[in-house]
């Protein structure tokens, strides 16, 4: 039988932002089917319920192989639930012998395993959110509680893939302080097929964040202003402070914003 579509997500703005969680074991292969069913949605925009079951299909049974595995320190899986349960935010992230440009073993055969730089690395992947719960800080928070747990198995990096032409994606990721670090040309995403899932040509950007550092550009972005901030303390002793707040909490950018703002 066809697969239902997922429930229209009761993102009504009074609603309070679901928590995210680590999910486990038995719990974890449940929750698969609908993790899968919102990243065919919200990833790879699949719109009919007929494209959405057969590509949902597919993208659980990855899953489950990929952080169902009993390996510790192999991979995780988070999610967010709505008050009706309903699955409304996704992470997960796998450590896999990847190059530094998150190709793996296979697609890298024939080359020699020291001059390719392959070692074990985690990789983020299944980071999705329902259009109804965007804007509220759940693909921040799932990405925290993903590199937290990278940490904790001893790594200093995490690598992802997106998609070169989702601007919208790769824009979250860099404002979550990841860079581009290599282009693939080779990628391929699933498509949904009449005779099932078919792999089709695509090109995807491997990004990088640095666990032991703000990027580069963070961190210039960061000093200009506090720099900016020292200045108009003096005149502006309200909104300096709330300039050096924004630099507190990471947000670099929206700081030099405001600064610009107060300027013109």
């Amino acid at each position: 039988a066809a697969l239902a579509p997922p429930a229209r997500l009761r993102g009504l703005a009074g609603d309070a932002t679901p928590q995210a969680r680590r999910v486990e074991g038995r719990e974890a292969a449940a929750l698969a089917q609908p993790v899968a069913e919102l990243c065919a949605e919200a990833i790879l925009l699949a719109d009919g319920r007929t494209e959405r079951a057969i590509l949902a299909s597919a993208l659980a049974r990855d899953l489950r192989q990929r952080v169902g595995g009993s390996r510790s320190g192999s991979g995780a899986l988070w999610v967010a639930q709505d008050a009706d349960s309903n699955v409304v935010a996704s992470c997960a992230i796998e450590v896999g012998r990847l190059s530094p440009a998150a190709l793996d073993e296979n697609r890298l055969r024939g080359q020699n395993p020291l001059e390719a730089d392959v070692a074990e690395r985690p990789l983020l992947s299944s980071l999705a959110v329902s259009p109804d719960w965007r804007r509220r800080g759940l693909a921040q928070r799932l990405c925290r509680e993903a590199e937290g747990l990278a940490r904790e198995w001893g790594y200093d990096e995490v690598l992802l893939k997106v998609e070169r032409d989702n601007r919208r994606a790769r824009k979250l990721y860099r404002k979550l302080g990841y860079r581009d670090v290599a282009v693939d040309a080779g990628a391929e995403r699933p498509e949904a097929g009449p005779g099932g899932v078919r792999y089709v040509p695509t090109v995807q950007v491997a990004m990088r964040k640095d666990l032991r550092r703000p990027p580069a550009d963070t961190v210039a972005a960061a000093a200009a202003a506090v720099a900016a901030a020292a200045y108009l303390g003096a005149v502006l002793h309200d909104d300096a402070a709330a300039v050096a707040a924004l630099v507190a909490d990471g947000r670099a950018g929206a700081a030099l914003e405001r600064v610009g703002q107060l300027v013109t």
